[in-house]
C-alpha cells in the first residue's frame, strides 16, 4: 500500500468519527477497546472500516507505518488505532503504542497502556517483550524501585533464571542491581551485580565489559565505605571508559580519604571530559549519578575551603 492510498484511507476514517456506533457485541467490544485506549473514536460502521477489518494485515501495516515513521504524532495514534480494532488482541500493537506516549513525555498513558498489554497478551515472547519493557519504564521514568526489582524477578521466573536476558536493551540483572543500589541496599545490589559478572565469565566473556555494571558496583562500595576497593574499581574502569562520572566519583572518593590533591586532579578530569562531551548520554532519560557542571564547581569550592584549612 502506498503511502498515498495510506492517508487517504485514514482522512476518510477520521471523517467518519462522528457517526453513530452499532450495538452489537463485536462493536461494543471495539468501543470499550477505545475508551480503555482514550483516542479519539473511528467509526466502526464506515464502509473503510468494514472493508479493512475482512484483512487483517492492513492491520499490521499501519501499526508498522505508524511505529518507523510517525512515533509521536495524533496521525500514529489514529494508525495504531486502526490497526488495534482491526486485531484487538495483539498487545505487541499495545505495547507500541505505549511508545507514541512515553515518548511525549505522556509517562502515566504510556504506562497505562503498557499494562493493558501485559493483561492482553498470551504469547511467551511478547509477555517477555512487554515485561522487559516494563522495568525498563519503572526504574528510569517513574523510579518506581520496587516495581522495577518485582517485574525483573519475574522475568528471570519466567526465564528459568536466565543471568544473560536482557530489558529493552540492557541486562536485566542491571536494572535491578540499580533499584536496589537506590533503594540503599548496597550489598545486594553488589550481590547482583557479582552474578552477573560471573555469568559473564561463565560464557567466555569479560566481567568487566559492562561499563555500569562496573561503574554502579564501584559506587555501591564506596557507600560501604570500602573507599580504596572503590578507588580501584573506577581507576581500572576509567582507562577502558573516560568519563565525567567516572573522574568525578573518584575525585569525591579522594576527598574523603583527605587527598585533597589527587581530588582536584580527578576533579578537573571530570570537567574536561565533561566539555569534551564523554560523559553520560541518553536521549530520554537523564542517567542516576549524571554530572552536571554546577556539581563540579561546588565541589571545586569545597576542594579551596579544605585547602585553606590544612594550610
Amino acid at each position: 500500500m502506498s503511502l498515498k492510498n495510506l492517508v487517504f484511507i485514514i482522512l476518510i476514517s477520521i471523517s467518519f468519527s462522528c457517526s453513530k456506533v452499532d450495538s452489537d457485541k463485536t462493536a461494543n467490544n471495539e468501543i470499550e477497546l477505545l475508551q480503555k485506549l482514550n483516542i479519539e473514536d473511528i467509526n466502526t460502521n464506515s464502509a473503510v472500516y468494514k472493508k479493512l477489518k475482512k484483512d487483517k494485515s492492513y492491520g499490521k501495516e499501519y501499526v508498522d507505518f505508524s511505529y518507523n515513521f510517525e512515533q509521536t504524532s495524533l496521525f500514529k495514534r489514529h494508525l495504531n488505532t486502526l490497526g488495534l480494532m482491526i486485531n484487538p488482541d495483539n498487545s505487541e500493537y499495545i505495547r507500541r503504542f505505549s511508545y507514541s506516549y512515553k515518548k511525549a513525555g505522556e509517562h502515566e498513558k504510556a504506562m497505562k497502556m503498557l499494562n493493558l498489554a501485559l493483561k492482553t497478551d498470551s504469547d511467551y515472547s511478547t509477555h517477555l517483550k512487554n515485561l522487559d519493557y516494563a522495568a525498563w519504564n519503572y526504574l528510569y521514568f517513574y523510579r518506581d524501585y520496587d516495581n522495577t526489582i518485582k517485574t525483573v524477578n519475574k522475568i528471570l521466573e519466567l526465564t528459568q533464571n536466565d543471568l544473560s536476558i536482557s530489558c529493552h536493551g540492557e541486562s536485566c540483572l542491571l536494572l535491578k542491581g540499580q533499584a536496589l543500589y537506590r533503594l540503599e541496599k548496597y550489598e545486594e545490589a553488589i550481590g547482583i551485580f557479582n552474578s552477573y559478572q560471573q555469568n559473564e565469565i561463565e560464557q567466555g566473556f569479560d566481567p568487566q565489559a559492562n561499563f555500569y555494571v562496573v561503574f554502579y558496583k564501584a559506587i555501591c562500595m564506596s557507600q560501604l565505605n570500602q573507599l580504596d576497593a572503590a578507588i580501584s574499581k573506577f581507576s581500572d574502569l576509567i582507562k577502558k571508559h573516560p568519563s565525567a562520572e567516572v573522574s568525578y566519583q573518584l575525585a569525591q572518593l579522594y576527598y574523603r580519604k583527605s587527598d585533597f590533591e589527587s581530588s582536584k586532579t580527578q576533579l578537573l578530569e571530570a570537567e574536561k571530559a565533561l566539555a569534551e562531551g564523554f560523559t553520560f548520554k541518553e536521549p530520554y532519560f537523564e542517567r542516576f549519578d549524571k554530572v552536571f557542571n554546577y556539581q563540579i564547581e561546588d565541589m571545586k569550592r569545597k576542594l579551596d575551603s579544605s585547602s585553606n584549612f590544612e594550610q
